[in-house]
């Protein structure tokens, strides 16, 4: 399977945003957002190959007379990587207006629903126990490591339908989660409407958040799409922050809503584990999760020939200026981005030397 359905509206423009955000972020050599752990199909392809994905994906979502994004493991993988990326975005913006919010922010935008969840921190006999627990599970990860590299067989990776339905403690845990963000009622619009007029750097200063609000508002009852899901039957239009929220964990509930709960299947539940969830050294040490391993490093070592056998360097520049051509400010002009040319890291040569040429016949 793959996306449901076109996005319009509030929703297509953050989605926009963050496709033209990470441009910028696929070409710096000093972020990991550009490959999220939590994605690890799309974060071992090369930079040119995921930029291809985010393009056709970005393609996919946002044109009207294009068809949806295609039903690869690649491409869903691609869908589920923006999510990741969106939510690094709000993670970087709440992080710097805790350092530098007092320059650039007025005091009555700050502090808005910061909720803290605390847990209890641990006495040190249990630091020490959880240090030995994680040098053990370390010892075991290494290996099984050595042991899959010489080849061994851990058998095909399969998940069971029946391993992802819904039991009575998971409705309750769902059922908590919901009320962090819906408990209280919506922020009334008398609220809404008597927040002052913002100035440039407090639009910068909360662009993001802003986005992701306004496609929140969008998601009301008569813009509801049913699915057989009872997580998509509620507006989420009526979540208890708006955009001044600097509670990350509330946008991150409510966006996974959003943009992936309501309007993507993933098909199996083997397909869907593919495509999310992290691999790292406690994946190593659990025997149950080495065909998961296995499967994962077979589809990223067919996909990387795949599109190695049809690479061409002199086409890098290509999916970018895909991207900024579906995405940039012309078509999404609510957006605050750069107005000048925004070369980005396979094209800049071409850029500037167009740039001075124009400048020449000027």
């Amino acid at each position: 399977m793959a996306p449901l359905r076109k996005l319009t509206g509030a929703q297509a423009e953050l989605f926009a945003a963050v496709c033209h955000h990470y441009i910028g972020e696929a070409g710096s050599e000093f972020t990991s957002s550009a490959t999220p752990d939590e994605v690890p199909i799309f974060s071992h392809l090369s930079r040119a190959q995921r930029l291809t994905l985010i393009a056709d994906v970005a393609v996919g979502m946002l044109c009207e007379d294009e068809p949806l994004p295609p039903d690869t493991i690649q491409h869903n993988s691609a869908y589920r990587a923006i999510i990741e990326f969106l939510f690094s975005a709000l993670s970087w913006e709440t992080d710097t207006l805790d350092d530098v919010g007092w320059d650039n922010v007025g005091e009555d935008l700050l502090g808005f629903d910061d909720t803290v969840y605390s847990t209890r921190e641990r006495t040190d006999e249990e630091l020490e126990e959880f240090r030995v627990k994680e040098a053990l599970i370390e010892h075991r990860a290494e290996k099984n490591m050595k042991k899959l590299n010489k080849g061994k067989d851990v058998g095909e990776f399969h998940v069971d339908e029946r391993d992802t339905r819904y039991g009575a403690t998971d409705l309750t845990t769902a059922r908590n989660i919901l009320k962090r963000i819906f408990d209280g009622g919506p922020v009334s619009k008398r609220e809404r409407d008597s927040i002052r007029p913002l100035t440039d750097k407090e639009k910068i200063a909360f662009r993001w958040r802003r986005l992701c609000d306004a496609a929140l508002q969008e998601d009301t009852l008569e813009n509801l799409h049913f699915q057989d899901d009872w997580s998509t039957s509620f507006p989420l239009c009526n979540v208890n922050f708006d955009w001044r929220c600097e509670t990350l964990n509330k946008w991150k509930i409510a966006l996974n809503l959003l943009f992936d709960t309501k309007l993507m299947d993933y098909g199996s539940a083997t397909d869907r584990a593919l495509v999310y969830g992290s691999v790292d050294y406690r994946s190593y040490a659990d025997p149950s999760q080495l065909p998961r391993v296995k499967a994962l490093e077979r589809h990223i070592n067919l996909l990387m020939k795949l599109y190695a056998s049809t690479w061409d360097p002199k086409l890098l520049a290509i999916d970018q200026r895909r991207i900024y051509a579906v995405c940039s400010k012309e078509q999404y002009p609510g957006q605050y981005q750069k107005e000048e040319l925004y070369p980005g890291h396979y094209h800049e040569e071409w850029a500037i030397g167009f740039h001075d040429e124009c400048g020449e016949r000027d």
